[in-house]
């Protein structure tokens, strides 16, 4: 009888696990369907294959941390293969346009014309901020290319010029050392070839400042292109954010999964400011009540921009 009455109690306890790890695994099974397809959301709407300009999501990871939410870590690129060069630490391939309304698996259903209409404007907008945004970086990276060309010619007439220089220092080193062991007949002759090489330092010396002008100048465009390919990289990664930010407003009760009062962090690898040799990554953070309001029309994108939490690490 004593055996019966302690197997009772562990018998009901191992149930009891077995209930509820099987309940855990039904829930983290919904929450892997579900990150996938607010994955695939996330992707579709920022990015085309029909398009050779735009934004491109190039890798999302997705987990959950149980008791504290859903984490999103994604990559993106702009930019014509090129945002990765002069000290930037990350590759930026080829990119597409965002779309104008972004194809999604799930589509929260609408109840008029007048928000399938406000859902398209939405897109539309973030569409041509970004395409802005690209075109802005494109041309800031077209001219800096240019310049970096330019400085190349410079390196190389400079090289040149010391050449020369040394050349015409040796030889009227040459010169003047036969100059004082000759005899009068041979002095007519080396004084007129050192009167020559006299000149054509002289020409060289102007070249010489000339091209410091021209480096001078170009450095200061290269400093200013520069400034331009930061704001414009700035300007990608706000329509990005942006962008992500509606996408959270307009999808994100498709994740049922998530508990009520735990968040929505999406973490933008590389887009933050500068620090050292990298880019820092700008994290952001957002309640699942916060998204939910949102979806339902009871606050405003602007809104849940303002509520969430925006930090770089």
């Amino acid at each position: 009888m004593k055996k019966l009455t302690t197997f009772i109690p562990c018998a009901l306890f191992a149930l009891t696990v077995t209930t509820v790890t099987a309940a855990d695994n039904n829930q983290y099974a919904g929450m892997h369907k579900q990150l996938d397809i607010m994955s695939n959301i996330i992707k579709s709407s920022v990015s085309t294959q029909e398009s050779r300009k735009g934004s491109r999501i190039t890798g999302i990871e997705s987990t959950y941390l149980k008791g504290q939410g859903i984490v999103f870590t994604i990559n993106s690129s702009s930019g014509n293969n090129r945002w990765g060069n002069f000290n930037f630490n990350f590759a930026m391939p080829d990119f597409p346009v965002p779309p104008i309304a972004p194809i999604a698996p799930v589509v929260p259903s609408r109840s008029s014309n007048a928000e399938i209409e406000f859902e398209n404007q939405m897109n539309r907008s973030v569409a041509r901020s970004m395409e802005e945004a690209s075109q802005a970086y494109e041309h800031a990276m077209e001219s800096f290319e240019h310049n970096r060309e330019g400085y190349r010619e410079l390196r190389e007439e400079q090289r040149d010029l010391s050449y020369e220089l040394r050349d015409v220092a040796r030889e009227k080193r040459d010169i003047e050392y036969r100059l004082r062991r000759s005899d009068d007949e041979n002095k007519k002759e080396l004084k007129s070839e050192l009167a020559a090489l006299n000149k054509q330092e002289a020409k060289l010396a102007l070249d010489e400042k000339a091209f410091k002008v021209k480096s001078d100048q170009l450095q200061k465009k290269q400093q200013a292109q520069k400034i331009a390919q930061e704001k414009a990289r700035g300007a990608y990664y706000q329509g990005l954010k942006t962008s992500l930010t509606e996408t959270l407003c307009l999808y994100g009760n498709g994740l049922k999964a998530l508990p009520k009062n735990e968040h929505v962090n999406v973490i933008l690898k590389s887009a933050g400011e500068k620090d050292g040799r990298r880019y820092k990554d700008s994290i952001l953070v957002f309640t699942k009540n916060d998204i939910s309001d949102c979806s339902a029309d009871k606050i405003t994108v602007s809104k849940l921009t303002k509520k969430s939490q925006h930090y770089q690490f």
